[in-house]
């Protein structure tokens, strides 16, 4: 049977939500004041918090895909995360506002994303189901009830929606319909065709500036692409993947959490600027109109102390009055007109005239005037000449009592048309607090002696007559406001200046951008130059594969080039090391089987060389006994004895020795030291060897005048001697001499042995201290031994924390052996023997 092609994996539906939980919480953190639409009012207050959900939850996601063997909590935590935010998104704004398609979409999402949490599903086609679901509604909406999707937002694709609607039926029918078998080529080419149509509506939204829907539809237009074309994020299996992988992530995460907090901080620092500036704008604004009002007032008060004015008003003139009123206007330019109003409230004369003017008793600044006597602002009305105007009134008095009074009709117009620093930035609004009426707007054309619509919290604020800075919703619950009001002194006006959200965090906005900008560019120049880096560390690493492979093969010669003194350097230099040791090792594997041979040859003969003489005495011996009787030859048989008693003492040395090097290499070799005066003991061995003859040699020790004393291990220390005075007598020539002498200080005490013997060649002095090694010329000249006494020697004095070390000046000239003694145990050494 032909076997069938194995299916490509699906495209996991977790990366679309991961990398749609990223823009999400990208936008959230680094730019929350661009998420001050009407329709994210109720969730406007935390969208940076959700913000930080959505990153936290998205990078969790995006690292349990890239590194499946994370805990499996970790990928439960990142998925509940960003449900619940997502749930939150999607019941704000989506179900409580009838968003139809939004209401369908996040719940499919957020279903596939729950399926995924179990590894066997993820292996399955969730996207591709999720897709088809998602499809199949939206062609069903635009068939069926086009009047869901809204002009606002689909005006651009209005004309196509059948079309489109069609496209999403037959693709989602297809992908759902069990056809892969037959066709397997017929998914990828209806993802494609779907990812058509997703495009179109991120691009309807986007023209509108609906940046959340157009990412969403976007992102699926992606995933759509990618599913068709088979590419699927996979965990990576190479060194040099797995070093991008890494690279990536500790770029990512720590710039992004450093970013947002710096983004963080720079936000309320430039939130508290704003702030600050927006109350400064409407402290100034009053200020202005404080200045604009006194300017009003000392022009009205000159006028008044005219003498020529006091003179036409007390002859009741008000042709002549009314010539000085003209002037005004024309010097104030504040003012449209201007009216004398005597006592009992009646015109009598005015800028535009003095007939006709008929009572003013109505207006409130006449009773203002006449209860108070003091300057008085009127309400804002639409005054004689058809124009909005505030009256200014200013009492005047003749022989102390009240006359009358100078009302000067202050221009509204001309006062919506003043320039000041906060009209420049802000709509600036100047409100008659007893009525809310608008005497100034800086927004054109605004109807003047309208009432203004105020959001309710600053409504409440104007109320109390107390000055602040509120952030809330437009009147037209449009777009949020930032707004500051401030009272203006002696009059009933308030100032209010506001300002867009979007416009004035336009700043932190920018950096925000700026900065996430420059994040995803030095994260793409950082993973193409990581590509240069995983290049070199894969081909050292290769090399290193390679060298490895070829020790195992035996080649125990190979190196690797160690380059650059990094961890890798130090990764082949390690190597480099460790083959060095192991060809060593292999060295002295081989050596120490050559010396295991030769110890045996050696052992074996040094064993038979007092056996054979033993062997035949004790049969000669034997044999005699057995015959009974008398022993004729007395003298012979007591050589004999003597012989096979030296053979003895040989056998029992060369077991002896045997048996401490195995003590040694055991790690059971210990001393018993006690306080021990070394010179006696030297003079015994010194005369055992006297008394055996030694074939004529003499021995001389140099002893000193004064004790010898240390503490020492005595019996360890004569083995010392004796087997270094062996060594002399052994490689003396017959008649020489063989010298002992001290050489003391009060810290130590040096023993010299010193014989007139064949010397010990260059090359042997290192090594005569280690097991079963021989000087050449000992063994050329079959000098008998198992080359263990020096060791044993070595061991000895370097466990009393000594050294011992031999001199020769060359062949025949003798040699000198050192052994040097510290008379108290050492710090060091004793501490090692109480632990």
């Amino acid at each position: 049977m032909r076997a069938e092609p194995a299916r490509p994996p699906s495209l996991p539906l977790t990366w679309p939500a991961a990398v749609f939980g990223l823009i999400f919480g990208v936008a959230m953190t680094y730019a929350p004041y661009e998420f001050h639409a009407a329709y994210f009012r109720p969730l406007y207050p935390h969208v940076r918090t959700m913000g930080v959900a959505y990153l936290g939850s998205s990078i969790v996601l995006m690292a349990t895909m890239l590194y499946p063997h994370a805990p499996r909590w970790l990928d439960v935590l990142g998925r509940v995360g960003f449900g619940a935010v997502t749930g939150l998104y999607w019941w704000v704004l989506n179900v409580r506002t009838g968003g139809l398609t939004g209401a369908i979409l996040y719940p499919l999402l957020l279903a596939g994303l729950a399926l995924e949490t179990s590894p066997a599903w993820r292996r399955r086609e969730v996207f591709r189901g999720v897709v088809a679901l998602i499809a199949l509604a939206f062609g069903l909406l635009m068939l069926v009830a086009r009047q869901r999707f809204p002009p606002v937002f689909y005006a651009s694709v209005a004309p196509m929606l059948v079309p489109m609607g069609l496209i999403f039926i037959g693709c989602g029918a297809g992908l759902l319909a069990p056809v892969s078998e037959r066709w397997p080529r017929l998914p990828r080419i209806l993802l494609g065709v779907l990812a058509v149509d997703f495009s179109l509506l991120a691009w309807a939204l986007a023209r509108i500036g609906s940046g959340p829907g157009a990412s969403i539809y976007l992102i699926l237009t992606l995933a759509c692409v990618a599913s068709a074309a088979g590419f699927h994020p996979r965990a990576p299996r190479t060194v040099g993947f797995k070093l991008l992988r890494g690279l990536a992530f500790a770029g990512v995460v720590p710039l992004l959490a450093l970013g947002g907090f710096a983004a963080w901080l720079a936000q309320g620092a430039i939130e508290r600027q704003v702030r600050d500036d927006t109350i400064r704008a409407a402290a100034g604004e009053a200020d202005f109109l404080v200045r604009y009002l006194d300017d009003a007032r000392e022009s009205l008060q000159l006028l008044l102390e005219s003498p020529g004015f006091r003179k036409a008003y007390a002859r009741r003139d008000p042709e002549q009055v009314a010539l000085y009123l003209n002037n005004l206007p024309a010097q104030a330019r504040a003012f449209d007109a201007a009216i004398i109003v005597d006592k009992d409230g009646e015109g009598f004369a005015a800028s535009y005239g003095t007939k006709g003017l008929g009572s003013f008793a109505h207006r409130d600044y006449y009773a203002g005037v006449m209860s108070t006597g003091a300057p008085y602002i009127s309400r804002p009305y639409i005054s004689s000449l058809d124009l909005p105007h505030v009256a200014v009134a200013l009492p005047f008095k003749q022989d102390g009592k009240l006359d009358g009074m100078l009302v000067g009709l202050l221009s509204l117009e001309r006062l919506s048309a003043a320039v000041t620093p906060a009209a420049q930035r802000f709509r600036v609004q100047v409100l008659d607090r007893r009525g809310l009426l608008l005497l100034r707007d800086t927004q054109p054309g605004a109807p003047l002696l309208s009432e203004a619509h105020l959001p309710g919290v600053l409504r409440q604020q104007l109320s109390t007559s107390e000055e602040g800075v509120v952030e809330t919703f437009g009147p037209e619950d449009q777009r949020i406001l930032l707004a500051a009001d401030a009272p203006v002194p002696g009059t009933e006006w308030s100032v209010v200046v506001a300002q867009d959200m979007g416009i004035a965090y336009r700043a932190i906005t920018r950096t925000s951008v700026a900065f996430i900008a420059t994040l995803a560019l030095g994260v793409l120049l950082m993973l193409a130059l990581s590509q240069f880096v995983a290049r070199d560390i894969i081909r050292r690493l290769e090399t290193l594969v390679e060298a490895t492979a070829a020790i195992g093969r035996g080649e125990l010669s190979r190196r690797v080039t160690e380059e650059e003194d990094d961890e890798l350097g130090g990764l082949c230099r390690g190597f480099n090391e460790m083959a060095a040791r192991t060809e060593t090792a292999q060295g002295e594997l081989r050596e120490a089987v050559r010396l295991r041979e030769e110890f045996l040859s050696v052992a074996s003969h040094e064993l038979r060389t007092p056996l054979t003489p033993l062997k035949g005495f004790a049969a000669l011996t034997l044999s005699r006994m057995e015959k009974g009787g008398d022993f004729p030859e007395r003298e012979r048989t007591l050589k004999a004895l003597r012989s096979m008693a030296r053979q003895t003492d040989r056998l029992t040395r060369l077991v002896d020795d045997l048996l401490d090097t195995s003590r040694i290499q055991a790690g059971r070799f210990e001393l018993e030291r006690a306080p021990l005066d070394l010179l006696p003991l030297v003079r015994e061995v010194i005369e055992r060897f006297e008394l055996r003859g030694n074939e004529g040699l003499r021995f001389v020790l140099d002893a000193p005048a004064q004790a010898v004393e240390g503490v020492w291990d005595g019996p360890r220390l004569e083995q010392v001697i004796t087997n270094l005075l062996a060594n002399a007598v052994r490689y003396s020539p017959q008649g020489g001499t063989v010298r002992v002498s001290f050489h003391l200080s009060p810290e130590a005490v040096e023993l010299r042995v010193r014989d007139e013997g064949i010397g010990i060649p260059p090359e042997s002095i290192a090594l005569l201290f280690q097991p079963f090694a021989r000087a050449s010329n000992a063994t050329a000249r079959h000098f008998g031994g198992l080359g263990l006494g020096l060791f044993i020697c070595r061991e000895i004095v370097q466990r009393h924390g000594g050294a011992i070390w031999a001199e020769s000046p060359g062949a025949q000239l003798g040699s000198c052996f050192h052994v040097r003694l510290p008379r108290e145990v050492p710090a060091t050494l004793a501490a090692a023997v109480a632990s």
